[in-house]
């Protein structure tokens, strides 16, 4: 981990495959990737290397945090690595990993490239909830 990178790990109670699947079906992100626990999300997505991603995080104010990125790796229950780009940071990369363990999956999230110790506290809170989120979707 460098300087710039925040980790964030979690174990949730459900396969690697289900856990995989959250992360990258837009019908199962709509019901926990957003940042704060009373925001919602629009998702569309081309799981494929080189394809795209749009999350649009919507405050309860209606206020609209839209995330653009791209897919760099895939790897099926294993591995997910994709470019993270918003209005407060750009060209910043999310490598993702699950690992089977007794209870369910493993998650290890880090978040690369983050330009100041702002930018890393905030994506540190936001990783941390949508991972709680996650985690009580398959509680």
């Amino acid at each position: 981990m460098s300087e710039n990178s925040v980790v964030v790990k979690r174990v949730i109670k459900a396969s690697p495959e289900q856990v995989f699947d959250a992360f990258t079906k837009p019908e199962v992100m709509t019901k926990w990737f957003y940042g704060k626990d009373d925001w919602t999300v629009e998702v569309s997505n081309t799981l494929e290397v080189g394809g795209k991603y749009t999350l649009t995080m919507i405050a309860t104010d209606g206020k609209k945090y839209i995330h653009v990125g791209e897919y760099k790796i895939i790897v099926p229950s294993e591995k997910l690595v994709f470019t993270w780009n918003s209005d407060f940071v750009q060209n910043t990369v999310v490598t993702v990993h699950f690992r089977q363990v007794e209870d369910g999956t493993e998650i290890t999230l880090e978040h690369e490239l983050l330009p100041t110790v702002e930018a890393r506290e905030d994506h540190r809170k936001g990783w941390t909830t949508c991972l709680k989120n996650l985690e009580k979707l398959y509680a």
